[in-house]
């Protein structure tokens, strides 16, 4: 079996209709989740569908979508990547340093891209050239540069941010949306196409049903998983951006726990734990549903705590079902 037609078994078929497919699509199926919880919202809170909740509930999904693009990458290549939210904050207390030593926006930018890139670069060669476990791995990472992150910012925000940066994420350039929205569409839309119609990117899902084979087809597969943690860094790192632009500061606690929230919304859109099958669009989904669930427990007065009991009982549902799902196509 070529690349080209495994790639489409996994992803799909870019080139035909399947109404059987498309029925079966986790993306359709997350969508119908999306629209009953949407129904029982309006049900439950009569502030659920007014502009400014509507309007809260996406700018504040936006930073978890850019993370969740690099995400699928890596559970596509079959790793998982823990550091993320440790990433974001990184990113985020590395532009405000910048900003505070008086450099211009596009170099402090520049700086937080960066430090995703050695993050990425640190995760990737241990797992593809050490031969780390990736679940390891990034869990250290992650641990170091959290720690990191409360060295270099002394454990206080950080502000002293520019006020044209600032309008970046929050201004509306574009027929009165969002600027932070455009982009976050913009993204998903790039990297949606990209992982159907790429050849490259293609690989990841090719890497991730089966290493032996991606070796065989002679694909560079060490190169291939650094690129994909580096990507998810950067990616993690431009999360840090949009995080600094649209509070005007940088905290050290930034994104704690995100890392978990994203690898579950992820999964629930359909990425497989065990690689070599998922989608960018199936992904922004499952953050849209999770970001509907805690909203209405938000807007009927639940304590955080259940919040976070609603999200683990989400992630077990999500892997229970792809267990079955795999256990199913291996029978």
């Amino acid at each position: 079996m070529t690349l080209s037609q495994t790639n489409t078994d996994r992803l799909g078929d870019a080139g035909g209709f399947d109404f059987k497919r498309l029925l079966l699509s986790r993306e359709l199926i997350v969508g119908v989740m999306i629209l009953i919880t949407a129904i029982a919202a309006t049900m439950l809170s009569p502030y659920f569908l007014t502009t400014a909740n509507i309007k809260n509930v996406v700018i504040g999904m936006s930073i978890e979508m850019i993370v969740a693009i690099g995400l699928t990458i890596v559970l596509l290549s079959g790793g998982i990547d823990l550091s993320v939210g440790s990433v974001v904050a990184l990113s985020a207390v590395v532009i405000a340093l910048a900003f505070n030593a008086g450099l211009s926006i596009p170099i402090a930018i520049a700086a937080g891209l960066c430090a995703g890139v050695v993050v990425g670069v640190v995760n990737g060669y241990l797992i593809a050239y050490v031969g780390l476990n990736p679940l390891i791995t990034t869990l250290g990472t992650m641990t170091i540069f959290r720690s990191a992150v409360y060295i270099l910012s002394g454990g206080y925000a950080m502000s002293s941010i520019p006020g044209s940066f600032k309008a970046l994420a929050n201004g509306d350039l574009l027929f009165g949306l969002p600027n932070l929205v455009v982009l976050v569409v913009v993204l998903i839309v790039l990297f949606h196409m990209a992982m159907w119609q790429n050849v490259w990117f293609r690989k990841f899902a090719f890497l991730g049903g089966s290493e032996m084979a991606a070796l065989r087809a002679g694909i560079n597969v060490k190169r291939l998983k650094l690129m994909g943690y580096v990507i998810c860094s950067v990616l993690a790192a431009l999360g840090g951006v949009v995080v600094v632009a649209r509070l005007g500061s940088a905290f050290p606690n930034t994104a704690t726990g995100m890392e978990l929230r994203v690898i579950t919304a992820v999964i629930v859109g359909g990425c497989s734990i065990y690689g070599g099958r998922g989608t960018v669009l199936g992904a922004a989904l499952g953050v849209l549903f999770l970001a509907l669930v805690n909203n209405i427990l938000v807007l009927n007065a639940v304590s955080v705590y259940w919040q976070g009991v609603a999200s683990g009982c989400v992630l077990i549902l999500a892997v229970l079902s792809d267990a079955i799902i795999n256990r199913g196509k291996r029978s």
